[in-house]
């Protein structure tokens, strides 16, 4: 069973590694276009220069000047995609909220009699109620016990968030059964 959630874990962080691999080559991509489009403009904005001074091309002046704008205006566009893609890089969205990878911890769990051994993923925000409503969608059958927490041999004040009781990305938080 613990192998099993385990593999999820695993399949889940892979997930994140996937999407964040897939936005940086999407970035990759959006550069090297950005950096055609700004050739093409540098050009473009040389042919107006030499036509300017021939008369017989104000027309073609006039389309080129068209063309730059329309090029300006791309590339203006390609730097807020990449500008958003960069956004993208370092936030993942959790509970319909943005934040930073680095922000994301783990608390993990293990119960007295060794029936729960498993990380949950959070932020420090968190009250630490929230997190243990994330074990008991886990560990249902826990939901119906009166349980105790301890972390370093502090007891955990439910509705305080993790930063506030002390709690670290890769804390030990045991689950002690109370009858």
């Amino acid at each position: 069973m613990n192998d099993k959630r385990n593999l999820l874990e695993k399949q889940k962080e892979q997930k994140f590694i996937d999407e964040i691999n897939k936005i940086k080559a999407e970035l990759e991509e959006y550069k090297i276009e950005n950096r055609n489009l700004k050739n093409d403009l540098a050009k473009a904005e040389k042919v107006i220069e030499s036509l300017k001074n021939n008369e017989k091309e104000n027309s073609n002046i006039k389309n080129l000047k068209d063309e730059n704008k329309n090029l300006k205006n791309q590339l203006y566009l390609k730097e807020n995609e990449i500008n958003q893609m960069k956004l993208k890089l370092g936030k993942i969205k959790k509970d319909n909220k943005l934040f930073d990878i680095d922000d994301i911890m783990v608390v993990n769990f293990i119960s007295t009699d060794s029936s729960i051994n498993c990380g949950i993923k959070c932020v420090e925000t968190n009250t630490f109620a929230e997190v243990e409503e994330k074990l008991y969608q886990i560990y249902d059958d826990f939901r119906n016990t009166n349980n105790l927490f301890t972390i370093n041999g502090r007891t955990i004040l439910r509705f305080k968030n993790l930063k506030e009781n002390n709690i670290k990305d890769g804390d030990k938080a045991i689950l002690v059964k109370i009858e």
